[in-house]
């Protein structure tokens, strides 16, 4: 930010003999014995730091409280570094996931959420047998997708932990779709050996 004259300022204060020109400037100030205003243009940058963080940085000389070295609209302390940063960052992620993971573990005890897997499973394999494992994997989201629409509309209580363990089963399903595939290739190849 650069210190701008304005039409009340009474006085401008001189920097202090000890600093250079870059580090302090002249600051017209409005004075009336108990305070002093200043005004200030900040840049650009500045203006959208202090739009989305909604601080202005005031710094003085150490031991001394006028006139101010800076004034700042963006953080002028030293910034946290990235892997301390990205380490809270996978910190919090794992907090998350154990949560998570706990959470479907308490559904998990739960006899229709099992029931709901299992048929996850059971679509996934059949339509992963027949279809191919991704159209395995679809055909049991959606089955789990329709049968929340179903609870929607009165049938029963919609339950998001319903879909995610048909989700879960369906992928299970489409990936053991995938030995019995090669079991059934292998079957129809030994047979066809033996003809």
């Amino acid at each position: 930010m650069k210190p701008i004259d304005f039409e009340q300022s009474t006085k401008v204060l001189q920097k202090p003999g000890t600093l250079s020109d870059s580090q302090c400037g002249a600051l017209p100030v409005w004075c009336d014995g108990k305070q002093c205003v200043s005004c200030w243009k900040p840049s650009i940058k500045e203006r959208i730091n202090i739009l989305f963080g909604g601080n202005v940085w005031l710094g003085v000389m150490s031991g001394k409280t006028q006139p101010p070295v800076f004034v700042a609209g963006e953080r002028v302390f030293e910034k946290t570094p990235f892997l301390p940063v990205l380490g809270r960052l996978g910190l919090k992620w794992v907090e998350v996931i154990a949560e998570a993971w706990k959470n479907l573990a308490e559904a998990a005890k739960m006899p229709d959420k099992r029931k709901h897997l299992y048929v996850g499973i059971v679509i996934g394999l059949v339509f992963g047998c027949l279809f191919g494992v991704s159209i395995g994997f679809a055909a049991g989201c959606l089955a789990g997708a329709i049968k929340e629409w179903w609870d929607s509309k009165g049938h029963g209580t919609v339950e998001i932990m319903d879909f995610i363990f048909t989700a879960i089963g369906a992928l299970c399903g489409a990936f053991l779709s995938i030995p019995a595939i090669i079991l059934y290739h292998l079957i129809i190849e030994l047979y066809g050996k033996g003809n």
